[in-house]
């Protein structure tokens, strides 16, 4: 079977699934629920799409400068449904569509993220959809910086700290502090130099992809595996109790039977 990992990586699989932004649900039904227009400039018109989760019954917000068309569900309650060619990719051609959305991430990242990294990664990919590139570069650099300050790291420089980040997790993958270092060289670059030839928005969305990534495995799935951990441990408790019970009727079973 062919690996379509990349499909949780968008807002719209396609005109019916989205990845909910909210209840981080992957492959969700949702519908349109309002639609508006209104004059971006003189010769511009600018459409919203409120679209609820089917699943959280949360609606988050679209913006698109193209006209995309709409077609009405059989129901009150799925209203519209995008009306795309079924020749072409649905969720692509949605996901380029829209110039804004809100939340501005596809994910919103978990609470266990510290609120100043979630912060900076919001404002960054906010950026990043009005097509401000020095902006999301320097928030995806402050993360960096951030991050070294939550974690306590030392060092005089960020390569210091981020080698020392590395020593102080061993558990997570080493690469991920790499790619971190390899961040903060590149943004700071371009930061500085105010250089952006050849530097588009798609290598800041890749970026901040990677930035996601490592925060999500410093922070969220150490807390996944200990909820897992206790799950487990109190599943064994559970069934070494009944055990114990079991084998203390077992064994009066046996007495009455020796008498």
């Amino acid at each position: 079977m062919p690996d379509q990992s990349h499909l949780d990586q968008r807002y719209f699989v396609d005109s019916k699934i989205y990845n909910c932004p909210f209840c981080n649900r992957r492959h969700v039904a949702y519908s349109i629920v309002k639609h508006v227009e209104f004059d971006w400039t003189d010769e511009k018109r600018c459409r919203v799409f409120f679209v609820k989760c089917h699943s959280c019954y949360k609606e988050s917000m679209h913006l698109t400068f193209r006209e995309l068309d709409m077609v009405a569900s059989n129901t009150a309650y799925q209203r519209w449904h995008f009306n795309l060619a079924s020749d072409v990719d649905e969720g692509a051609t949605l996901d380029d569509a829209m110039f804004y959305s809100v939340p501005t991430s596809f994910f919103v990242l978990d609470v266990r993220v510290p609120r100043v990294l979630r912060d900076l990664l919001t404002e960054a990919e906010g950026c990043l959809k009005s097509n401000f590139l020095t902006g999301a570069s320097a928030c995806a650099r402050k993360i960096v910086y951030e991050l070294a300050q939550v974690e306590n790291a030392t060092g005089d420089s960020y390569e210091d700290r981020i080698k020392s980040l590395k020593s102080v997790h061993p558990e997570v993958e080493p690469t991920y502090f790499d790619t971190l270092l390899t961040i903060q060289q590149l943004t700071s670059t371009k930061v500085h130099e105010n250089s952006y030839d050849g530097w588009e928005a798609r290598h800041l969305r890749i970026i901040l992809a990677a930035l996601s990534e490592v925060l999500h495995e410093l922070y969220v799935l150490p807390a996944v595996r200990d909820d897992r951990r206790k799950a487990v441990l109190a599943l064994q408790k559970e069934l070494g109790g009944e055990k114990a019970i079991t084998g203390a009727d077992d064994g009066d079973c046996n007495e009455q039977d020796g008498q």
